[in-house]
């Protein structure tokens, strides 16, 4: 038996369709083939087939549409008992060679770990054979699926959408445009405002040769875009038009390294390096670093004088509590800075979202690639790709961003030697064993730059009408820039909510944290990240910190974590290197220590989920 969902929901037996009739049953196994393997949840199988309001025999006709279910199968030839019941809910026994979604996600993950083995040619055939498991949109027969099967549905077409352009990138380095071309056609006709597809088809067109079609579907994208959004189109988009505009005078070599078409004119002489603008969209406002820019704009004159004879790149780390803006701060100081290191201004993270953090050799071939180095001529071996940088960069007046770094070890291979580049390392730990010429630490805003952050985003207006109020959210934000930022955008988007009531919600600790989250972008998820990254020893003396009401000295932080004086001391100064423990505003800094509010409500949240915290081992 042959189970399909991505296109329309089909049943085979031997390439004999079996019917299965009625919306509710379609439905429940809909649900269960998109849960593969596990026992789905009797209530959400009632949601699924309810989502807007259940009836009182919802169970009872659950069972029922159970029991067709198990009669088409029956019907088909197949085992009625594949499909059973555990005492929480169903579960559908499905193999891989039976349902088309586990195929897919097989052939994806093959291909992918082909790829990361430099295995391009094999990559991409996994990944058109994944590819042609598609028969159309996941389930796209069912007229309303609700809202939790849409959102797995949802999912399903981003996955195959990424899918799609690590395939078209596979193809493109491989030296093989005209097989995209066609599809790139129509993805870009369905998403005119996607650059990375508009980006992908005026590569495509300039390694096929058609180098006038290529500037032509440019210059239609760059309309678009700035018709509809407003601004230009960013840096993939326009390296892909700088490749075009080169090969109207030199020989374009494909990625690959793969020798030109034939009939191809003599290559020109090599030019100069490239110089490339790869820094992230610029954030909006940046709102009281002024002074903190001020003395990263002398660093970077002093670095980029080409009068001065001690001539080596210089590191600066800034660090900082998370949700700070370390990474707002870094990127507008690069659009800032740019007219100081005119040989190209480049960004690379660490950060790979829910995976483990991305490895230095693979930062490193992403720099070497911006930097216009051959694929071909990146060693696998880290020591020889970070000498192979260094080289690079070398002689540079270049600028470059390092993001969400963990430790000296990951960095220490990115960093340049000689030439006048200078580099932003941001951290949320103060690194100290790196070795850096300047470190810039980014604290919490002060009243009055929180509130006009915060007005900025929320509305002037509102701002001069309701200042204490305004200020009140700004306090219970902690002037912490993510938090002001996530209240600002959830208040613009409700411009009749009362604010007195809104800031008096927010004030509640049992509702912040809650409350400071929009999209995907949460400060308790923020929080979560350093507070994962403590050892268990560190955990456990951060939440008996955030029990203490007053400030954190010496003398209290052997009371509190009921350590020896030296083991205290070293635990207070592992807290503030992970900038989790800050100084307090007082005539004697560094002498007294505080946890900024949110971190405490955080750990105090962790206290409950862990009871009273033991002593610190």
């Amino acid at each position: 038996m042959r189970f399909s969902v991505l296109g329309p929901l089909t049943v085979h037996v031997d390439d004999h369709p079996v019917t299965l009739t009625g919306t509710k049953p379609r439905l429940l196994l809909a649900v269960l083939l998109l849960s593969p393997g596990r026992t789905v949840a009797t209530s959400r199988l009632v949601d699924g087939l309810w989502p807007d309001s259940p009836p009182a025999s919802a169970v009872r006709n659950l069972r029922t549409y159970v029991h067709r279910l198990r009669q088409a199968l029956d019907r088909g030839g197949d085992s009625a008992g594949r499909l059973v019941h555990d005492g929480t809910g169903y579960h559908l026994r499905v193999d891989e060679d039976e349902l088309d979604l586990l195929r897919f996600r097989r052939l994806a993950d093959e291909a992918r770990r082909a790829a990361r083995g430099d295995r391009p040619e094999a990559a991409a055939d996994l990944f058109d054979r994944a590819a042609e498991l598609w028969g159309g949109h996941p389930l796209e027969d069912l007229a309303d699926p609700g809202t939790d099967l849409g959102a797995t549905v949802t999912a399903l077409r981003e996955q195959h959408r990424e899918m799609t352009t690590e395939l078209i990138d596979l193809r493109l380095r491989l030296g093989q445009p005209a097989r995209v071309i066609p599809s790139l056609r129509r993805l870009v006709a369905e998403e005119p405002l996607d650059e990375r597809r508009q980006a992908q088809l005026v590569t495509a067109l300039t390694q096929e040769g058609r180098v006038a079609e290529a500037l032509a579907v440019y210059q239609q994208a760059r309309r678009g875009i700035v018709d509809e959004l407003g601004v230009d189109p960013g840096p993939a988009l326009q390296g892909a038009l700088q490749t075009a505009l080169d090969a109207d005078s030199a020989e374009v070599r494909p990625p690959s390294g793969r020798p030109s078409a034939v009939g191809a004119g003599p290559a020109s002489p090599p030019g100069p390096p490239p110089s490339p603008q790869a820094l992230p969209m610029k954030p909006p406002s940046l709102v009281g670093r002024d002074t903190t820019a001020g003395q990263l704009r002398a660093i970077a004159e002093g670095i980029a004088d080409p009068a001065d004879a001690d001539e080596h790149a210089g590191v600066v780390l800034v660090s900082g509590a998370p949700g700070v803006g370390k990474s707002s701060f870094s990127v507008t100081s690069g659009y800032d800075l740019a007219d100081l290191f005119p040989d190209g201004q480049l960004f690379v993270s660490f950060d790979s979202g829910d995976e483990p953090p991305r490895g230095s050799g693979e930062l490193i071939r992403e720099l070497l690639v911006e930097l216009g180095v051959p694929l071909t001529d990146v060693s696998e071996d880290i020591r020889e790709r970070s000498a192979v940088l260094r080289c690079a960069l070398a002689g540079r007046r270049l600028l470059l961003i390092i993001d969400d770094v963990d430790c000296a070890q990951q960095v220490r291979p990115l960093l340049p030697g000689a030439g006048r580049s200078l580099v932003l390392i941001n951290s949320r730990q103060r690194l100290l064993d790196l070795d850096v010429g300047w470190r810039l630490t980014l604290g919490a805003l002060d009243r009055a730059d929180a509130v006009e952050l915060l007005a900025t985003i929320a509305g002037e207006r509102r701002a001069r009408e309701h200042p204490e109020v305004f200020g009140r959210i700004a306090a219970a934000c902690d002037r912490l820039p993510l938090a002001l930022r996530i209240v600002g955008s959830r208040l613009v988007t409700q411009p009749d909510v009362a604010l007195p009531g809104f800031a008096a919600h927010l004030e509640d600790e049992e509702n912040r944290l809650s409350e400071l989250s929009v999209g995907d972008i949460s400060v308790r998820d923020s929080l979560s990240v350093s507070y994962q990254a403590l050892d268990v020893d560190a955990r456990r003396a951060l939440r008996a910190l955030a029990r203490a009401d007053s400030f954190i000295t010496a003398s209290s932080a052997v009371e509190i974590l009921r350590l020896p004086r030296q083991q205290a001391n070293r635990m207070v100064e592992h807290l503030i290197q992970h900038n989790l423990l800050v100084p307090a505003d007082s005539g004697a800094p560094g002498e007294r220590f505080h946890l900024p509010e949110l971190l405490r409500i955080f750990a105090r949240e962790c206290v409950d989920a862990h009871g009273r915290p033991p002593r610190a081992a």
